[in-house]
């Protein structure tokens, strides 16, 4: 079996026990700090240290989030000024509140010696004064819109919130508002030179459709996103369809925790994500079929994703010999596969390294093996749970039914 790869942010250290906790300060705020690395004992086994960064981590963040507060640039000062427009003196000027948010002295009434940027600057304050400039919003606000408008599953939410604040990162931007074109193009650049393509295509359109929800809602003229990811180009690979021969030899040598999550792949030719959020009581031994279902940690993509499959035979006798598939269990059957820091379930299982397939391999036979059998797309996209194209006309699925669906997956070899 192979290792797990080196946890992120945990190390070990030459002739010292246990793990270590080490994380870089950005560059631009070690001066605020006072130091360029963050490494500590993190704790004497794997496990121990895992728990422990969680806490490092956040402790770290708040440090950073505290030191960018101290870097706020003039114009982010002002603009966080403005809800609270109504409680200005009556006597301010906008030379007295654009020199509150400088440690320069600026000399806004002097045309000879003003430079542009403190030109700007008075320009803003003048908005700020009379109430013209919009309440600038910060990345929270457009996540709240976000969540509230699209109703995303919480993995979606989490890449949400992990792009957006790495881009927020990137720009040194207080505010998603003041995010400029050449920003957008910038981070792109970075994103290109520090992940694969493919990783960065996804990132941008992650962030585009954010920002396409925060023009929709008129915080924003135009999306600084628009049309990045598409100026991405990423080697387009053949899918290579893996025949499931000797998986089914060594399926075995899985952790014993895992058996069972490769038989209900293996016979059904779900998604992984799916499989591993089943409850016990979507399996239903006494009709034979198994319900995927939308829950709390667990909701499903699309419509499409909710259906009744029937029970392939061979899943049917494992389940049944199964010690723990005992009458009256409720509840996951697979706990164990939920990542709640990530909200995604069946990450990081490493099967292609001990049986030589990944769990998605197991969906793409399925959909082959059928296919081979000259089983009818409409039938093979009820059982898979695809979304219908309706450009070849196939419409939806529900006149599929329980019995054609059966006969169809026990050709599935």
């Amino acid at each position: 079996m192979a290792t797990s790869s080196k946890p992120r942010y945990l190390t070990r250290r030459t002739g010292r026990d246990g793990w270590y906790f080490i994380r870089s300060v950005p560059p631009k705020l070690r001066g605020s700090i006072g130091c360029a690395t963050w490494r500590r004992k993190a704790g004497k086994t794997l496990n121990e240290a895992k728990k422990n960064a969680v806490e490092f981590l956040k402790e770290t963040d708040q440090l950073i989030r505290e030191a960018r507060g101290q870097q706020v640039m003039p114009e982010q000062k002002l603009l966080s000024l403005l809800p609270m427009k109504n409680q200005f003196p009556k006597n301010v000027d906008s030379h007295d509140l654009a020199q509150t948010t400088s440690r320069e002295f600026i000399r806004l009434d002097d045309p000879e010696n003003i430079n542009p940027h403190d030109e700007e600057l008075h320009r803003l304050t003048k908005r700020v004064l009379k109430g013209t400039t919009k309440t600038p919003k910060t990345a929270d606000d457009l996540l709240e819109l976000a969540t509230l408008s699209k109703s995303p599953a919480p993995s979606t939410k989490k890449e949400w919130e992990r792009n957006l604040g790495k881009l927020m990162e990137h720009s040194h931007k207080q505010f998603i508002t003041e995010l400029t074109r050449d920003d957008a193009l910038n981070y792109r650049k970075h994103l290109l030179t520090t992940t694969a393509a493919s990783t960065t295509k996804t990132r941008l359109r992650y962030l585009s459709g954010l920002y396409n929800v925060a023009v929709d809602e008129g915080w924003i003229q135009s999306n600084p996103m628009e049309g990045l990811n598409k100026k991405v180009t990423s080697k387009a690979r053949v899918k290579k369809v893996v025949r499931l021969d000797q998986a089914d030899e060594r399926w075995q040598n899985l952790p014993k925790h895992h058996q069972l999550l490769w038989h209900v792949l293996r016979w059904t030719g779900s998604h992984a994500s799916e499989a591993a959020g089943l409850r016990w009581e979507d399996m239903d031994l006494n009709e034979g079929t198994i319900s995927f279902k939308g829950h709390e940690t667990r909701p499903l993509k699309s419509a499409f994703r909710q259906r009744t499959i029937p029970i392939h035979p061979k899943l049917m006798e494992i389940m049944r010999s199964g010690s723990e598939c005992s009458a009256g269990n409720s509840g996951l059957i697979f706990p164990w596969a939920y990542n709640p820091n990530r909200a995604r379930w069946a990450e990081g299982m490493h099967w292609n390294d001990i049986i030589g397939v990944s769990p998605k391999a197991t969906r793409d036979w399925a959909a082959s093996c059928l296919r081979t059998k000259e089983v009818n797309e409409r039938t093979i996209g009820k059982l898979l749970g695809h979304s219908p194209k309706k450009s070849k006309g196939s419409g939806t699925y529900s006149s599929v039914g329980l019995e054609t669906m059966r006969k169809a997956l026990e050709q599935l070899e």
